[in-house]
């Protein structure tokens, strides 16, 4: 192409436009026709891309993990203050009380830091927040949030009431950790409640490396009278969270 041709190219301003708002029927056909334009777009929907990739994608993971940290600190404080608040209030300590008692899920309820979960019933889809409760038939997605950069595999499983512990993924005993999907989609399948007596307390456990669910088995049935969070099973990193759902006196598991 000789220079006359190549002035007559839209300019990277005119493109910027064209990108956000359109640039005319002219533009549209010497874009359509234009062999160096051509290569133009090309080039900046590679450089877009690795801005996505390399930069963009990385600080959002960073972003979404400062908020759990953010959110963690803040549930810390209530249980640090909430002594000085009970006496404080002195005729409303009863409610209080209430409030903290073992059976319920002090921070955001029905919705975990990890872990987004959605519910279907009926017919009718819904996420579990800011309160949730159970009933058996109900049917159970999660969706893992990017809060732990170096995440690869997950463990998701459920202390009901009699103390038992179900694994949901893996579901065989013994399995390994799923791995994470990518793109920020939810697990495959979903788990249906069952009948057992509640609450539902769902354990959550992330890692860079496998897991064994009798490992994480036993985690969860020691830590779930507490809902005792921890940062290492068997010598490895992990980052656990819990969330306790109300659930509808059942009978027979």
């Amino acid at each position: 192409m000789n220079d006359l041709q190549a002035s007559q190219c839209p300019s990277h301003f005119a493109l910027d436009d064209d990108a956000l708002h359109g640039g005319g029927r002219a533009l549209t056909a010497h874009l359509e026709g234009c062999a160096r334009c051509h290569a133009r777009l090309a080039e900046r929907a590679a450089i877009a891309a690795d801005f996505k990739d390399t930069i963009a994608a990385p600080l959002w993971t960073r972003v979404a993990a400062r908020g759990a940290e953010y959110r963690r600190e803040r549930r810390r404080n209530v249980f640090v203050r909430l002594p000085a608040l009970v006496a404080a209030l002195g005729a409303l300590a009863v409610l209080v009380v209430r409030v903290a008692r073992p059976d319920e899920y002090v921070a955001t309820k029905g919705r975990p830091e990890l872990v987004e979960v959605m519910c279907r019933r009926g017919g009718v889809i819904s996420t579990l927040w800011p309160a949730g409760h159970v009933e058996p038939g109900d049917e159970l997605r999660f969706r893992p949030r990017p809060v732990r950069a170096d995440a690869r595999y997950i463990q998701i499983g459920s202390v009901d009431g009699t103390g038992r512990y179900t694994p949901f993924y893996p579901s065989a005993p013994g399995a390994p950790s799923v791995a994470l999907p990518a793109n920020g989609r939810a697990l495959d399948g979903a788990i249906r409640i069952d009948d057992a007596p509640g609450p539902e307390r769902l354990f959550f456990v992330l890692s860079a490396t496998p897991l064994s669910e009798t490992a994480v088995r036993r985690v969860a049935e020691a830590g779930a009278p507490q809902r005792t969070t921890v940062d290492r099973i068997d010598g490895v990193p992990v980052t656990t969270d819990w969330i306790a759902l109300d659930k509808r006196a059942g009978g027979t598991p």
